[in-house]
């Protein structure tokens, strides 16, 4: 692919902004409460109406206003930075000297409809993952131990479509019953791993599918669902909270993958595993479809952390992204950073605004005051 072709002739907003409107009425009738929310949202990112931050430029003697962004799951620049701010408080909190190693725990296409269609399976399958890799890492050591495991749920592939996966960083090793850390090493029986994974899923699955697709699932699959282990081990613990944040809250395709549109279809590529790199093109109304489809149902929880991490308050997912939200709304005085759009020097922070202030410099000095 040429250097020209990378950049996007548009963005996943500017789709939105010229189909939305049509869509939502052509669609209202299978359109969950959710999509509808996330989407409008991410249309109003940046909108001055939302309200903002102001912030002053002393070289330039200038105010700057800067909009609130919107924090859809829709969003891709809103989706970067919560992920950065997430992974940042997580590295933190991680152990420190022990190895981790990143886990996908995937499921055939002969079942994905099914968690489509019922979205309460998704705990279901973390929570079997988990299972999954603490019963392999007690076997491998011939003692029961509670490995750290932090778990994020992803609903779609890289090509965009609906394909239900979980991304897992865990400890290599775990904890004894006397508190002591005991190490896996770096070895992972793969066949056991893949054939222990089928059965735990489908057997906590039976009660959910249709008759007949457990046995079915059995003859197509006898060596057991795909896992996947990454060779390399991660030692960092920045490396590893930046890997994980990658998939948190991420929308399903990013603007920088999208090479062309032409106001009917939308034309962007992919990788696979080996790094080859594929093209696919879609009509706006099924690409719009494609993404909304995988947001999750309000406050369902895509992250979830396990074992050795679930018992330590400091690295609960729910104190984490709410010791975010303090960070965000409490100390943003001294943590939020804007340069000046001429000078490029750093600008002083000097409130929140409903809206925008008057451009009249005298204005802005009284409503400076009032402040």
């Amino acid at each position: 692919m040429q250097e020209e072709d990378k950049k996007p002739f548009c963005s996943v907003k500017l789709i939105f902004q010229e189909h939305w409107q049509e869509f939502k009425v052509k669609y209202k009738d299978t359109l969950r409460e959710i999509e509808i929310n996330e989407a409008e949202k991410m249309l109003s990112c940046k909108d001055e109406n939302r309200g903002g931050f102001m912030f002053y430029c002393r070289p330039c003697d200038r105010y700057e206003f800067i909009p609130f962004g919107c924090n859809s799951r829709l969003c891709s620049p809103c989706g970067k930075r919560y992920a950065d701010q997430w992974a940042s408080m997580l590295a933190e909190r991680l152990e420190k000297n022990i190895f981790h190693r990143h886990l996908v725990f995937g499921i055939p296409d002969m079942l994905w409809k099914y968690f489509k269609e019922d979205r309460k399976l998704y705990k279901v399958l973390m929570d079997t993952a988990y299972k999954t890799i603490k019963e392999t890492f007690s076997k491998i050591n011939h003692i029961d131990i509670i490995p750290g495991v932090i778990e994020v749920y992803h609903p779609f592939g890289r090509d965009i479509k609906h394909q239900p996966h979980v991304h897992m960083i865990v400890t290599e090793g775990g904890f004894n019953k006397e508190g002591k850390f005991v190490s896996s090493g770096n070895y992972i029986p793969y066949n056991a791993l893949h054939k222990n994974w089928e059965y735990n899923i489908l057997k906590a699955l039976k009660k959910c599918l249709p008759k007949g697709i457990v046995e079915e699932a059995y003859r197509r699959y006898p060596n057991g669902f795909c896992v996947y282990v990454r060779k390399d081990r991660i030692s960092s613990r920045k490396g590893l909270a930046k890997y994980i944040g990658r998939y948190v809250r991420h929308p399903a395709i990013a603007n920088t993958r999208i090479v062309a549109y032409n106001g009917e279809a939308v034309r962007f590529y992919w990788k696979d595993h080996e790094n080859k790199i594929h093209y696919k093109i879609m009509l706006v109304y099924d690409f719009i479809l494609a993404i909304i489809q995988h947001v999750p149902e309000k406050n369902q929880k895509l992250i979830r952390c396990y074992g050795a991490y679930s018992r330590r308050k400091i690295i609960r997912i729910t104190e984490v992204q709410s010791s975010i939200t303090i960070s965000i709304s409490v100390k943003i005085i001294n943590k939020r950073i804007a340069y000046c759009s001429f000078c490029k020097e750093r600008m002083e922070f000097i409130g929140y605004v409903k809206k925008p202030p008057d451009k009249d410099k005298s204005k802005l000095a009284t409503w400076i005051e009032m402040q």
